[in-house]
C-alpha cells in the first residue's frame, strides 16, 4: 500500500510527502516537477497512486515547462502543484513573473526546497526573495507536519484571492521524517474545464493592462495577508508568564524554518528559557504580518532573529524599529553574531541564544560566526561525501576514452578544456578522471564552450552533458553554436534517464512517469534538425571506437556532437556475459606495477586495493561489479580476466 494513502490517524512521512500528501486530500488535479533533490520525493510519491485518484502527474522536460503546464491547468479551474529545488526556481523566473501578475481561477501552489547548507549540490540561494519579485504570498514550514498543514492552507489560499501560492521548504525540514496526524481526502468533485477569454489579464499586450495585472498582484497578496492571520498554526506568539516577566527578561526570539525545532529542543534542554524569552514563530514569512510583529516588539527590549541565509526578515524587524520609534536591540546576522552561510545547528542556534540572554561570557560562539566581519563564513563543518561513478557506469567509460583522446591528439590534460554540466556526468570533475573544468546550470556547458572559442581558446574545447540535461536546456545551446559556427564537440552522454535523482524517465526514455509507454526523442535526429552536420552514436564500452570518433570529432572544424549511449547500471545488469577477477599471480600491483591504473586511473567501487606491510594487492567485488571490462582494459598485465564458470 502506498505511505500516502496507508490506513491509521498518523502516518510516518517526510518533509516532502507530507506535502504530497496535502495535495492528495486536496484533491489535486495536475501535478508537475522536475526531479531535483531535494524537492523530487513529492512526485515520486503521488505517481503511484496517480490513476487511482486521477490525478495528472509529469515529470516535465525542465522547471519552467513544469510551472507552466501547471498554470494552464490552475487557469482553467483545477488545482495545480508543481514542485522543483531552487535552482528551478531560476529557471521558472521568466514565466512566474507573468504568471504571478495575470494570477489563476482555481488553485497553484509552488513547492520549492533550498539547499540550505548545499547537501545536493549547486548554489546557496535564498529563494524567498523570487517570492518578493513577484508578489507572490510565500509559507515556510519549519517541521514535516507544518509542511502538511501550510501546503493545506496554500490550496486553500490561492483559490480564494486567485493567485499562486509558494510553499518553501530547506532540505533539514524536506528530509525529516515523522508521524502527521492527516486528515480525510476530500471526494473528488471536478467542475467543468473553463477558461474565459480574458487578454487584458492573461496578455501583456498593452501597458496599461500589465500595470494593471501589478496593481491587481498585489492587492491579492495583501489579501494573502489578511488570511493568513486567521490561521493559528501559520504564527504563533507565546510569551513568558506575567509573573516571570520582569524587566530582565524581556527578550524576544523571531523564528522561522527549521530554526524553531531547534529553538524547542533548546527549550527541551533548558526549560528555564522559555520563561525567559518571549518566542515568535514565522510561518508567513511573506507578507509578514507587520501588526502583529509591532505589537510583539513592544513587549521586548531587545530581540534576536533566527533565519538562515539572508538577513531577510532581521532587516524588516529593524525597518519596523525605527519607524515605530522604538528602542529594542536587534541581534542576528547584520550585527555578526550568525553567519549568512549555510545551514544553522542546534548548538549555533542555542550559543545565539545564551549571548541574547547575557548567559554567553563563558560560551564562545564559533569562529567562524563572531569573527567574519562579512558574515561570509559558514559555521559548520561539512562531512566528507564521495561522488564517483557507479560500478560499470558508461560515464566513466566515457571520460576515460576522452582522457585517451586529448593524449594521443598530442595535448596535455590542462591544454584542453571540457566544460562540465549538471547531473551523474558532473562526477567526472573528480579525481581520477579529473575532466571537467567548469559547472554552471542546465545545458550551460555548450554556451560557456562557445564563449571561450569566441575568446580566442586555439586549443580544442569540448562540452560534455546527459541526455536530460540536453533536453533540459541544451537545445537552446546546440542552435546557437551552430549557428555561430563555431569549432566545438559536445559529448552527450546518454543513459536514457534522469540517474542522479531516482531514475526518472526524460524525454529519451520512451515512457512516462507512470510507466506507460511515450514517444521517445531521438538525439542524433535532434542534432541533425539543429544543423549539425557531424553527429555520431557510440557503445561508449567499445574503446576503440569511442577514442577514434573521439579524435574526429575534436579536429572537426565545425560544432560536432558526439553521443555516447548506454544504460545505467545500477540496475545490476552485467554488461559482458561473464564477471572478471584478478589473477594474483600475473598481477604485479606494488612491484612492477606501482600506478596500478586499474584501480587509481579507473577510479572503480567494484576494484578494491588491499594493504598491509608485506604485499599491495588488488581484487575485484563480484558483487557489485557489472563486468564493463574497463579495469581489464586498464590493467597493462592483462591480469584481470573472466571468471571460468
Amino acid at each position: 500500500m502506498n505511505i500516502l494513502t496507508a490506513p491509521g490517524k498518523k502516518l510516518f512521512l517526510s518533509g516532502d510527502e507530507a506535502v504530497a500528501r496535502a495535495a492528495l486530500e486536496k484533491r489535486v488535479d495536475v501535478a508537475t516537477g522536475y526531479p531535483g533533490n531535494p524537492s523530487t520525493k513529492v512526485i515520486t510519491a503521488l505517481l503511484p497512486i496517480s490513476r487511482q485518484y486521477e490525478i495528472i502527474v509529469e515529470w516535465s522536460t525542465n522547471e519552467k515547462v513544469a510551472l507552466e503546464v501547471a498554470s494552464g491547468a490552475a487557469w482553467a479551474g483545477r488545482r495545480s502543484l508543481v514542485t522543483m529545488k531552487m535552482s528551478g526556481i531560476n529557471v521558472i523566473a521568466d514565466s512566474l513573473l507573468s504568471i504571478s501578475h495575470s494570477g489563476v481561477t482555481g488553485a497553484l501552489v509552488i513547492y520549492a526546497v533550498d539547499d540550505v547548507g548545499v547537501y545536493y549540490g549547486m548554489v546557496e540561494q535564498d529563494s524567498r526573495y523570487y517570492a518578493m519579485l513577484a508578489s507572490l504570498p510565500l509559507l515556510m514550514p519549519s517541521t514535516p507536519e507544518e509542511a502538511y498543514t501550510m501546503t493545506l492552507r496554500a490550496f486553500q489560499v490561492s483559490e480564494q484571492i486567485g493567485a499562486p501560492v509558494f510553499v518553501l521548504s530547506t532540505t533539514a525540514v524536506a528530509d525529516a521524517i515523522t508521524a502527521i496526524r492527516v486528515g480525510q481526502i476530500e471526494q473528488s468533485q471536478k467542475p467543468t474545464a473553463r477558461f474565459q477569454r480574458n487578454p487584458a489579464k492573461f496578455t501583456k499586450a498593452t501597458s496599461q493592462w500589465s500595470r494593471e495585472q501589478h496593481r491587481d498582484a498585489i492587492k491579492r497578496l495583501e489579501r494573502a495577508g489578511e488570511l493568513f492571520r486567521t490561521f493559528p498554526e501559520i504564527n504563533s506568539i507565546s510569551l513568558p508568564p506575567k509573573n516571570q516577566h520582569v524587566a530582565a527578561s524581556r527578550i524576544g526570539l523571531i523564528v522561522a524554518g527549521a530554526s524553531y525545532a531547534y529553538i524547542q529542543e533548546v527549550f527541551r534542554r533548558t526549560p528555564t528559557y522559555s520563561t525567559q524569552l518571549a518566542l515568535f514563530k514565522l510561518g508567513s514569512v511573506y507578507p509578514l504580518p507587520q501588526a502583529e510583529l509591532h505589537d510583539f516588539l513592544l513587549c521586548v527590549d531587545s530581540v534576536l532573529v533566527l533565519e538562515e541565509l539572508e538577513p531577510i526578515i532581521e532587516t524588516h524587524i529593524l525597518a519596523l524599529v525605527a519607524e515605530a520609534g522604538l528602542q529594542v536591540k536587534v541581534l542576528g546576522k547584520r550585527n555578526g553574531l550568525l553567519p549568512r552561510v549555510g545551514d544553522y545547528t542546534m548548538e549555533l542556534v542555542e550559543k545565539a541564544v545564551r549571548v541574547a540572554i547575557g548567559d554567553g561570557s563563558s560560551v564562545a560562539l564559533p569562529k567562524t560566526a563572531t569573527t567574519n566581519s562579512s558574515n561570509e563564513a559558514s559555521n559548520i563543518t561539512a562531512l566528507p561525501r564521495t561522488a564517483e561513478f557507479c560500478p560499470g557506469c558508461p560515464h566513466r567509460t566515457t571520460y576515460y576514452a576522452l582522457q585517451h583522446t586529448i593524449e594521443q591528439l598530442g595535448f596535455d590534460q590542462d591544454e584542453v578544456i571540457v566544460t562540465g554540466d549538471i547531473g551523474c556526468t558532473i562526477i567526472g570533475v573528480h579525481s581520477p578522471l579529473n575532466v571537467c573544468w567548469t559547472e554552471v546550470s542546465m545545458g550551460a556547458s555548450i554556451g560557456i564552450a562557445q564563449g571561450f572559442k569566441y575568446a580566442g581558446i586555439d586549443k580544442p574545447v569540448v562540452a560534455a552533458m546527459g541526455d536530460g540535461t540536453f533536453y533540459h536546456n541544451g537545445v537552446a545551446g546546440l542552435l546557437n553554436a551552430v549557428q555561430s559556427g563555431v569549432n566545438l564537440t559536445l559529448i552527450i552522454l546518454d543513459n536514457s534517464t534522469s540517474a542522479m535523482t531516482g531514475l526518472q524517465p526524460d524525454a529519451g526514455s520512451g515512457r512516462r512517469a507512470n510507466g506507460e509507454p511515450s514517444t521517445q526523442a531521438d538525439i542524433a535526429m535532434i542534432a541533425h534538425g539543429c544543423g549539425v552536420t557531424y553527429v555520431k552514436e557510440l557503445n561508449p564500452y567499445h574503446l576503440p571506437s569511442m577514442i577514434e570518433e573521439l579524435q574526429q570529432a575534436i579536429v572537426y572544424p565545425n560544432v560536432a556532437v558526439v553521443i555516447a549511449k548506454a544504460p545505467c547500471t545500477t540496475q545490476g545488469v552485467l554488461i559482458n556475459k561473464q564477471p572478471v577477477q584478478v589473477k594474483q599471480d600475473i598481477c604485479l600491483a606494488g612491484t612492477d606495477c606501482q600506478d596500478t591504473p586499474c584501480y587509481s586511473k579507473v577510479g572503480c567501487p567494484s576494484v578494491l586495493l588491499h594493504k598491509d606491510a608485506v604485499k599491495i594487492s588488488i581484487s575485484i567485488d563480484t558483487s557489485t561489479c557489472v563486468s564493463c571490462g574497463l579495469c581489464v582494459t586498464a590493467c597493462p598485465f592483462g591480469a584481470i580476466l573472466p571468471i571460468k564458470e
